[in-house]
């Protein structure tokens, strides 16, 4: 097969979103050597920054919007005679049947609240378009019931699951230039804003008389979208030092915070998947992490559960989870990396793949 992939987020945009198109085009390309996979990149990024796999081509978008790429740019060239069998995007999907389109979540169809009307003004393509694409898939069994729910979509909304990011799993483990201490700190990862719920859990933190200056809650994440107004508490957390925000660091300090933290806390209000806490609990951390069914269905028994509007609850899991790790005394990790927590990206690429081929095979 010859497919054409939107590739709009390979150089620039949102971590997680670049990681999985990155991911899925490898793997794809080492399962699967007979497809030719084409991938549609924004023209203003040159080849050397593009960086292709071997074998992978390139074809440059002239369109700037996301939206109106996917929508009115890539089915172009399945008009064009035979060129393409079919085109795999991701988010915003394209009109015609023999397209499939990944889409990470409409949580600002169920929970607008979240979001700034430029946002939700700019997503609502992702509806619009999907309704009019061959096939769509997205990441967890209740996200494709969100999107079913929300959205008149004809066939199935299949599942693909999700693997862990290939660099951090390779990387070799660094601490941080940030003077912290093995088990002597307690970390969140995400990006910020208000669906994150980052007031709750520094309140929590601060509340449970944990965090200080020798043992902070590290924040890793830069802001994105909208945000609440932050408190008191909050501020001055900050000012002490017992709150530390770090907007990036690398895999290898990535993974380094993973294993060595005490308390690995998501308090996230939705998800469409919430891959953080399943990296921290791959690298052997105690997760504490919100009672929303997606986390359930990715993390099982390897996390603790708290209703995330619940301060209290949250400040004494966090107090429970720390004492019941000192009672431990033991440095090893609660749960052995290399053991898989949730699915890998043999089985993401293989059921994209299989959702392409037959979209393919009826042009």
């Amino acid at each position: 097969m010859r497919i054409l992939v939107d590739a709009y987020w390979w150089v620039d945009g949102p971590y997680s979103n670049r990681l999985v198109l990155r991911e899925i085009v490898g793997r794809w390309r080492s399962a699967f050597p007979d497809d030719e996979l084409v991938l549609a990149i924004p023209s203003k990024w040159s080849d050397s920054e593009a960086e292709l796999p071997v074998g992978v081509e390139r074809i440059p978008t002239r369109m700037r919007r996301h939206p109106t790429i996917n929508a009115l740019e890539l089915p172009l060239y399945l008009k064009r005679g035979r060129e393409f069998d079919a085109i795999f995007l991701q988010n915003f999907g394209a009109p015609t049947s023999n397209a499939a389109v990944l889409v990470h979540d409409v949580l600002f169809q169920s929970n607008p609240e979240w979001f700034t009307p430029i946002e939700r003004l700019y997503l609502s393509a992702i509806p619009f378009l999907a309704k009019r694409t061959g096939r769509v898939l997205t990441t967890t069994r209740h996200e494709a019931d969100r999107v079913s729910t929300y959205n008149a979509i004809s066939a199935e909304v299949a599942v693909t699951g999700l693997g862990l990011s290939t660099t951090l799993l390779e990387s070799r483990s660094r601490q941080p230039s940030h003077p912290l201490k093995t088990r002597g700190f307690l970390l969140t990862v995400g990006r910020l804003n208000i669906r994150k719920n980052l007031e709750n859990t520094i309140a929590a933190a601060i509340e449970s008389g944990a965090v200080s200056e020798d043992f902070p809650l590290v924040v890793v994440g830069q802001r994105s979208g909208r945000l609440p107004e932050s408190s008191e508490s909050v501020r001055s957390g900050v000012a002490s030092g017992a709150i530390v925000f770090i907007e990036f660091v690398p895999d290898e300090e990535l993974r380094w915070l993973y294993e060595n933290c005490a308390l690995f806390c998501f308090l996230s209000l939705g998800e469409g998947y919430g891959l953080p806490p399943v990296e921290a609990a791959y690298f052997g951390a105690r997760v504490l992490v919100s009672d929303i069914p997606v986390l359930r269905e990715n993390l099982g028994a390897c996390a603790q559960y708290v209703d995330p509007h619940d301060v209290p609850a949250i400040s004494s899991a966090i107090t429970t989870l720390l004492a019941t790790a000192a009672r431990e005394q033991d440095d090893t990790p609660l749960s052995n990396p290399g053991s898989p927590i949730t699915g890998d990206w043999d089985v993401t690429v293989e059921t994209i793949r299989t959702a392409v081929a037959d979209l393919a095979g009826s042009r």
